[in-house]
């Protein structure tokens, strides 16, 4: 494992990175970190060379409209009954029930797809390949969830590099660049000689 901290590297290489959703949801409008703004102009930075590319895999594509619509959906909902009583339907009652049927799911859907298909010359879409039912589902649940271990298992087959900004992939045989300095650092003082 190779954590690099893209505080005193952040010049992207000619390689492939794989963002985290963390990273891409901050890109493609959910912010609420003040770290995002990092990842943000390292996002940049990579799309203004043409030796490095981002992977992007159809599992987390689904994870990123499920989440960005849902966050979109979230807050229609809130709009539409906030200071209301009465029958109020649930969240997900309301989601699958109005907001997926509606103009403004609609125009997000759009707007979130133009956005991918605006970076899509840096982007390359591929899947994990040649791996068995038995190795895509064998991971340590207690460390990553199923998403992020496939994750892994793409980055691991294409030698690219994981950008994230949580611990996730701490201590996966995979090179891991992060602006989260706690993080770093857990990894300097874990490679450092025991006394």
């Amino acid at each position: 494992m190779n954590i690099i901290n893209l505080h005193n590297n952040s010049s992207p290489k000619e390689r492939y990175y794989l963002l985290d959703s963390n990273v891409w949801l901050p890109i493609l409008g959910i912010d609420d970190e003040p770290t995002s703004e990092h990842y943000k102009i390292f996002f940049d930075k990579i799309l203004k060379h043409d030796i490095a590319k981002i992977l992007l895999c159809p599992l987390q594509l689904s994870e990123l409209l499920n989440r960005l619509l849902r966050f979109h959906g979230n807050k229609a909902f809130g709009k539409k009954y906030k200071g209301k009583t009465g029958v109020i339907p649930s969240f997900s009652e309301f989601y699958k029930a109005e907001y997926r049927g509606s103009n403004d799911y609609k125009i997000r859907y759009e707007s979130i797809i133009d956005d991918l298909d605006g970076y899509s010359s840096h982007i390359v879409f591929t899947d994990v390949h040649q791996k068995t039912f038995l190795q895509l589902t064998s991971f340590d649940a207690s460390k990553l969830d199923f998403n992020d271990h496939y994750l892994y298992v793409l980055a691991k087959e294409q030698s690219a590099m994981i950008v994230t900004h949580d611990a996730d992939f701490f201590g996966l045989d995979v090179s891991v660049g992060t602006f989260n300095l706690k993080l770093y650092k857990a990894y300097t003082s874990s490679i450092q000689p025991k006394k």
